[in-house]
């Protein structure tokens, strides 16, 4: 009988195991970030900060270290001749949200000149396109900006294509996302998504109910990573409700456990 519990044990842990997602990830906000948050994301496969150089960390003074799959960033042109990928890296997240005059704010010919820095550092990791804003809701922008960017690319090497969305439909987010893939013929990163709209937790669970398992099916999705894990008063999208942690301390909420715990 204990040799059966122990082997039902065992088989019910390796399914578990196998369970997780790979898929999925999140955005730590560095401004709301404390010691030990990122240790509290035991369900997702990666994690990253818009940096490179995990700096949240070091303004926090945090003793030991963060948890495994950290993926750097960097973040625009200024930052790409500084960068240092962590040795660990498997994976370069691009620019984030060149299209938007208060990010990284490039044009695609600016971008693709810079882009040979980023593959230079990056080596043979995987390299993730600039993080453009907007396709599910401004579609036209979006497409305009990166295929103008691959234009003035070509030959560089790009194995993801990544872009935000904040639609709260998640049918519109998925449609932007075959569309997306059908244009460029890679697998999407979705680096940043979530909805800002919904009235409370309840309603935040279930947007993630429906479009959770929408991005773990489709075989056009690389990765996908919610915005953000705590709320940050420097990034008005992050909502008390759309929090996956609680303010206070470093510990997952209603909507962080959800998010955390959902496997494929």
């Amino acid at each position: 009988m204990l040799r059966y519990v122990v082997l039902l044990l065992m088989t019910t842990s390796l399914h578990i195991t196998l369970a997780k997602s790979s898929k999925k990830g999140v955005g730590i906000c560095s401004s709301a970030f404390k010691c030990g948050d990122t240790w509290k994301f035991d369900g997702v496969a990666w994690w990253y900060d818009w940096r490179f150089d995990q700096g949240e960390r070091k303004w926090a003074k945090c003793k030991g270290a963060a948890r495994p799959g950290y993926i750097p960033m960097i973040f625009d042109g200024a930052s790409a001749n500084r960068a240092t990928i962590p040795r660990d890296a498997k994976t370069v997240l691009g620019f984030n949200e060149p299209n938007w005059q208060n990010q990284a704010n490039m044009t695609p010919r600016q971008a693709a000149r810079v882009w040979r820095i980023v593959e230079r550092k990056a080596g043979n990791r995987r390299l993730v396109s600039p993080a453009v804003g907007g396709c599910d809701v401004v579609p036209k922008r979006c497409f305009d900006w990166l295929g103008a960017f691959f234009r003035a690319c070509r030959g560089c090497r790009v194995d993801f294509v990544a872009f935000h969305g904040y639609s709260c439909n998640a049918n519109t987010i998925m449609s932007a996302i075959q569309q997306v893939h059908q244009r460029f013929n890679r697998k999407i990163w979705l680096t940043e998504f979530g909805c800002r709209h919904m009235p409370n937790e309840g309603a935040t669970i279930n947007f993630m109910k429906i479009i959770l398992p929408k991005l773990e099916r489709s075989p056009y999705v690389g990765g996908y990573a919610w915005f953000c894990h705590r709320q940050d008063a420097n990034h008005g999208r992050t909502l008390p409700h759309t929090s996956l942690m609680y303010s206070n301390r470093p510990a997952l909420n209603r909507v962080g456990r959800f998010y955390n715990n959902f496997a494929k």
